[in-house]
C-alpha cells in the first residue's frame, strides 16, 4: 500500500497548501482509495501537484462528519459531475448531523454541508460492514477509556438541542493485504486505543500498520492535550508489534513524546508527503 497524504496541518514544501483537516490517497493493490477531503478544496490542488488525479479514485470515505474531514466534499461532487465519474462515497448517516463546538466565543459550527446528504453517490454505512475481501467499515466503537478531552466541547444536535457528541458518525477502515492488515482512521475521537482494539477483536490478530490521527493535541493552543493520556496511549501502542503513522489531530509535540516512546515505529506523515507500506 502507498499512502500519501493530500493535506494536512502542515509542509515543508511552498508547493502544497497545509491546512488544519486531512486527506490521504491510497493505493492499495490496484486499488485507489480517497479517504477524506480536508477542509475545502485544497486537496484537489494538492493532488494535481502530486501527479495524482482524485476523480479517478475507486472509492472514497468519510471518516466523520466535521468540515476539516469533509468539508471538501461538495469540491469533490462537483468535480465528478464534470469528468462524469460515477466514485461511491462511504460515510455514516449522522455525519449529516449538525455539529458544533462549544468555543468561549459560543458555539461554533465544525459540520459538513448538509444540502449534499441526498446526493446518489454517498453510500451509508452501519457499525461495521464489509464492502468486499479487502475493505472493511468499524465504526459505533463506545470510547471506553483514554478519550480525547476535547470531547467534551464537541456537540451533536438532537431533539433536546446540542449534547455532547457520541461519535457514532466516526468510522474506520481496515485494509487488508496479503501481508496483514492495516487500520486507516481520520481523528479517532472515540479514542485510538479503543478504535485499535476493535479492529484487533474483528481480525483475530493485531494489525501491521495504523495511519491515523490520534487526537492528542488541544485544538485551541496546539499544545499536548493531556501528558499522562499521550504516556498512556504511548504505552499501549508499544505493546503492539505494528507501525505507526501519524499526522493532523495528534500535534508534533505529543508526536515528540510518541516518538521518544516508540522510536521508529512512529512515523509523521505532511503535506505532500508518502510512504509504502
Amino acid at each position: 500500500m502507498k499512502v500519501t497524504v493530500l493535506i494536512e496541518n502542515s509542509t515543508p514544501s511552498d508547493r502544497f497548501c497545509a491546512k488544519h483537516g486531512l486527506s490521504l490517497f491510497l493505493e492499495v493493490e490496484g486499488r485507489k482509495i480517497l479517504f477524506d477531503m480536508g477542509p475545502d478544496d485544497s486537496f484537489i490542488a494538492n493532488a494535481a501537484a502530486l501527479g495524482i488525479d482524485v476523480a479517478m479514485a475507486d472509492i472514497a470515505f468519510i471518516s466523520h462528519g466535521h468540515f476539516d474531514h469533509g468539508g471538501g466534499l461538495p469540491a469533490y461532487l462537483g468535480l465528478l459531475d464534470r469528468t462524469g465519474r460515477n466514485v461511491p462515497i462511504y460515510l455514516r448517516k449522522n455525519a449529516f448531523k449538525a455539529h458544533r463546538a462549544n468555543t468561549p466565543r459560543g458555539l461554533k459550527d465544525i459540520g459538513i454541508d448538509e444540502s449534499i446528504a441526498s446526493d446518489p453517490r454517498l453510500r451509508f454505512v452501519g457499525s461495521c460492514e464489509t464492502i468486499d475481501d479487502q475493505l472493511t467499515v468499524i465504526s459505533s466503537i463506545v470510547p471506553a477509556r483514554l478519550a480525547p478531552n476535547s470531547n467534551a466541547v464537541l456537540l451533536e444536535e438532537t431533539e433536546n438541542g446540542f449534547e455532547q457528541d457520541p461519535f457514532d458518525h466516526e468510522l474506520s477502515l481496515l485494509v487488508r493485504e496479503e501481508t496483514g492488515v492495516t487500520l486507516i482512521t481520520g481523528c479517532s475521537h472515540c479514542g485510538i486505543v479503543n478504535i485499535i482494539g476493535c479492529a484487533e477483536s474483528h481480525i483475530g490478530e493485531p494489525l501491521q500498520n495504523v495511519v491515523a490521527g490520534f487526537h492528542l493535541m488541544d485544538p485551541s493552543s496546539g499544545s499536548i492535550e493531556d501528558t499522562q493520556v499521550t504516556n498512556e496511549v504511548a504505552k499501549f501502542l508499544a505493546e503492539r508489534p505494528t507501525r505507526y503513522f501519524t499526522f493532523h489531530c495528534t500535534g508534533l509535540a505529543a508526536y515528540s513524546l510518541l516518538r521518544d516512546k516508540l522510536g521508529e515505529r512512529v512515523n509523521y506523515l505532511y503535506t505532500g508527503s508518502s510512504v509504502s507500506l
